[in-house]
């Protein structure tokens, strides 16, 4: 897994590319969790290059969510295609985020008070 992110304000842009699991999703959680240390309260996740994510993800993804909401601020994904949407539809996950379907989209939703 690679991340990489942007920042701009309170508002952050991550991007995942890659694998998701058990062995690297504590490194998404930690660089979550410095975001908004930081200040960070509107963060985009975009999975577009996401090839793959296994429970501990979804676990990662909540828990941010969940800390983001407390901080009212908003989270939203984007870039959900193929295999990993399949996944978040499976996983009925579509309706416990905010999903955005390109980055643009998504970094308004977030903005949008």
């Amino acid at each position: 897994m690679e991340i990489f992110e942007s920042r701009t304000g309170d508002m952050a842009v991550v991007h995942v590319i890659g694998r998701i699991n058990s062995s690297n999703a504590p490194e998404l959680d930690d660089r979550l969790k410095r975001l908004l240390e930081a200040g960070c309260r509107r963060i985009v996740i975009d999975l577009a290059r996401l090839e793959h994510m296994t429970s501990a993800g979804f676990r990662c993804l909540l828990h941010a969510e969940r800390h983001v909401q407390d901080l009212e601020g908003k989270l939203v994904l984007c870039g959900l295609q193929g295999l990993t949407l399949e996944l978040f539809e499976a996983g009925g996950f579509l309706n416990m985020f905010m999903i955005a379907w390109t980055r643009e989209e998504a970094v308004c939703r977030a903005t949008v008070s």
